[in-house]
């Protein structure tokens, strides 16, 4: 993908706002140490707002308010080490670092653009001015995610940020409890599940593909095959790790979240062609995506790598 410095983008922008999946990269330069109150995520979703703000301050308090499934996800802050990104939980030094957004819908990426064919400046992270050194965009059709995907049968995914499903304790009952009377005693607020459940990661990504795609898939089908044991945890042998990941710091709001490289597979005696097709598709979606809760704070950042045998 080609880089596309910011002064620069007004001969691709009519490619741009035709697609109907569109990553913004940003390459920034912290000019000084940086302490965020809590996860750099939650910062970079406030310069998320903001920006959306600068461009239709109307839209930008609808989008906030919204109590619906958000159409845009972001990353925490990632800082260079020996040529790889890693994921700035708490602070920052002085340097290089790299953001992005992930927008799933033309209305909101519409107004991204807007902003990015205007020009960006005055960008503050926390408080803190930051140096835009380019944007990189990246844009991507639904239906090229599934045409490149192939039947495959065993894949690692690298959670990268905290990564958390939600459950309900009626739900927890019934994946472990035979006794359904048991059911009538349990309230309904979530719970966080810091764990890599197959079952769990697959209708995160199904449920965001349903809502934001214009590409079909069988996904009843394939959520059933899963929820029969389709793809299997295989295991982490590094192990993983879990982080309490708070929103602020003088209020009672957190969630935790997992990290780690862990390893699935596809069951033998359950193999189906398509549903494996569609385990890659989702995959790679996820890498856009994110997964599981708190995607719109940087939560939930994955990379996946298929096996080869």
């Amino acid at each position: 993908m080609k880089l596309v410095h910011a002064t620069n983008l007004k001969s691709s922008i009519y490619d741009i706002i035709t697609m109907p999946l569109t990553r913004i990269n940003l390459s920034i330069y912290f000019n000084e140490h940086v302490d965020f109150q809590s996860f750099s995520g939650y910062a970079v979703r406030g310069l998320f707002y903001n920006l959306i703000n600068r461009a239709d301050p109307v839209f930008a308090s609808a989008l906030h308010n919204s109590q619906r499934l958000a159409p845009f996800s972001v990353t925490p802050v990632f800082v260079e080490k020996d040529g790889e990104l890693y994921t700035s939980f708490r602070k920052v030094e002085r340097g290089p670092a790299m953001v992005s957004f992930s927008v799933l819908t033309l209305d909101l990426t519409d107004a991204m653009i807007k902003l990015i064919q205007e020009g960006l400046s005055d960008l503050t992270i926390s408080q803190h001015k930051v140096m835009l050194n380019s944007v990189k965009i990246e844009n991507l059709e639904f239906k090229s995610l599934y045409d490149g995907s192939k039947q495959i049968e065993s894949f690692r995914t690298m959670f990268i940020s905290p990564t958390f499903f939600r459950l309900t304790p009626r739900d927890l009952l019934k994946k472990y409890s035979k006794d359904e009377k048991k059911d009538k005693f349990v309230a309904s607020p979530y719970r966080f599940w810091p764990l890599p459940d197959p079952i769990l990661f697959f209708r995160s990504a199904a449920r965001l593909w349903r809502k934001f795609s214009n590409f079909s898939l069988d996904l009843d089908r394939f959520i059933e095959w899963v929820e029969l044991g389709g793809v299997a945890l295989s295991g982490y042998p590094d192990g993983i790790r879990t982080y309490r990941v708070y929103e602020h710091p003088t209020t009672n709001k957190w969630c935790v979240g997992f990290v780690g490289t862990v390893y699935y597979s596809i069951v033998r005696d359950l193999y189906s062609s398509e549903n494996a097709r569609i385990v890659e598709t989702l995959l790679k979606f996820s890498e856009y995506a994110n997964v599981g809760g708190g995607r719109t704070a940087g939560m939930g950042v994955i990379k996946y790598q298929r096996i080869q045998d």
